[in-house]
């Protein structure tokens, strides 16, 4: 199994995974990681390149260097062939067990401490952003006109961005049933 004796961890994985798709800088990486693969995880740029540091280690990554638009070079990070056998094992194996760590769900567990009016603004609140990152899910799936095929590298993309649109359409629901309680017991 890769993950006991791979060194790389879930972000390197998230982050050789973004590479199978091409080469990129860390600058381009760390862009890469807000869509599509925001959608499902997220990481600072500062703990992608400290990741990137352990991957190019362990010879999961190498890089090139080029010119930049600065008086620096710039490294292109690319996948070795050693990378992209590490993400191949890894994607096949059931993933970990992982606690559920909401804090949203955790303030609705404790919200009869609270003054009703500020927890239903609170939801309220809630409820619009997840109605706004909603909309704008749509417009991404319509963009695409449909699911690509299965070996389109595009296909990961669709894949998330529909358990994109189940996770803020079950949220909407959940913050509005929230909200009805709460305004009934007002």
């Amino acid at each position: 199994m890769a993950s006991t004796t791979s060194p790389a961890s879930t972000l390197g994985f998230a982050i050789l995974a973004v590479l199978a798709r091409g080469n990129r800088t860390g600058y381009d990486l760390a862009a890469a990681m807000r869509r599509p693969v925001g959608y499902f995880w997220t990481a600072r740029h500062s703990q992608i390149h400290a990741e990137l540091q352990k991957l190019r280690a362990a010879c999961l990554v190498a890089y090139e260097s080029e010119h930049g638009p600065g008086p620096q070079d710039k490294k292109v990070y690319h996948l070795t062939p050693e990378g992209r056998r590490a993400l191949r094992e890894w994607v096949t194996e059931p993933p970990r067990e992982r606690p559920e760590r909401d804090e949203l769900v955790l303030k609705a567990y404790a919200s009869w401490l609270a003054e009703p009016g500020m927890v239903r603004r609170m939801f309220a609140e809630q409820l619009a952003a997840h109605e706004e990152r909603l909309t704008e899910y749509e417009r991404h799936e319509a963009s695409f006109g449909g699911p690509p095929a299965l070996g389109d590298p595009r296909f990961g993309n669709y894949a998330t961005l529909l358990c994109g649109l189940g996770y803020e359409r079950h949220r909407i629901e959940w913050c509005r049933w929230m909200l009805s309680r709460l305004d009934e017991d007002a």
